[in-house]
């Protein structure tokens, strides 16, 4: 795409998340002969859109377009098309990242390893001051040859897919509509299911992963009855969207027993509240902060799929 000027607005909380002079120098350096401006703020965004056929950025409102005139490319790094929800008009194409699958399926990776081989029962030991629970680490459990059903096959689930054969774990993907085509890292007994016999793949399923978007009809699909689909060794996993688990069925699974485990990096409220029934020290359950995609790179990898669009 040929453009006079980008407006950069990458400013967040999570310094991950923030765009560094080093990117904008990356960025002027591409692009000779180029306006890149660089905002901190809305206010500087707004007085540097009107002209601007680019821009990067986290947020963006439906009102904004009636001041860019000249704008074609919306490029924000989030994977989620609920991120901001506007209906652009016919001339603006919006590109979301899809670089976040490896950095999201480190932190799978590191979520089983360490909740399976007794690594997250080791340091809750220690935070207890025990010193040698040795007798007491009686869940670990090999990954490797297990069974994994990873609910939202799309782009970041086949990530996963991908990086869990190594281990040896047998993958079943769910998804909306059938594949074409299995991907060329199946090995056999690997399947992809279309959503309407998820039911028949949990009750075989080590690992239920979970990855789908909160704008496709997902609210709660992972319910009570298919909670108790599962063997009672399961663990779930949770890098998608909050909606998608009944938050009270899972706290009383784990509460009963009934599952093994849920290591969770999103919630249906966000920030989590004392309010959440996943707010409580509940058994085998595992949280962090919708922070699986956290990494120093981060930006970096969103500059390297903003060049290649910009190609176009």
């Amino acid at each position: 795409m040929n453009f006079k000027k980008m407006t950069v607005f990458q400013e967040s909380a999570i310094p991950y998340f923030t765009i560094r002079e080093e990117h904008i120098r990356r960025l002027r350096g591409i692009y000779p002969g180029k306006i890149v401006a660089w905002c901190r703020n809305i206010d500087e965004f707004l007085r540097e859109l009107p002209d601007s056929e680019v821009a990067l950025t986290w947020e963006f409102r439906q009102e904004w377009f009636d001041h860019a005139p000249a704008l074609r490319r919306i490029a924000t790094p989030a994977a989620g098309r609920d991120f901001f929800p506007i209906v652009p008009p016919p001339a603006v194409a919006v590109r979301h990242g899809t670089f976040h699958g490896p950095l999201m399926g480190e932190t799978l990776l590191g979520m089983m390893l360490a909740f399976n081989r007794g690594i997250l029962s080791a340091h809750r030991y220690q935070l207890e001051n025990r010193l040698w629970p040795r007798a007491e680490l009686d869940s670990s459990r090999l990954i490797y040859g297990t069974h994994a059903v990873i609910l939202g096959f799309g782009a970041i689930g086949q990530t996963f897919g991908r990086m869990l054969k190594p281990f040896g774990i047998r993958i079943t993907g769910v998804k909306r509509k059938p594949m074409p085509t299995a991907p060329d890292w199946f090995t056999a007994g690997d399947r992809v299911l279309t959503a309407d016999r998820l039911d028949e793949a949990l009750p075989e399923a080590d690992h239920l992963i979970v990855i789908l978007p909160n704008d496709t009809g997902t609210d709660r699909i992972v319910n009570a009855d298919r909670i108790a689909r599962l063997p009672r060794h399961a663990v779930i996993y949770n890098l998608g969207r909050g909606n998608s688990i009944d938050e009270a069925a899972l706290a009383e699974a784990l509460q009963t027993g009934r599952i093994r485990g849920a290591c969770l990096d999103v919630f249906a409220q966000e920030p989590l509240t004392a309010a959440s029934p996943l707010a409580k020290n509940l058994p085998g359950l595992f949280r962090m902060p919708h922070a699986s995609a956290f990494s120093y790179v981060y930006m970096d990898r969103f500059i390297d799929e903003v060049v290649q669009w910009l190609k176009d």
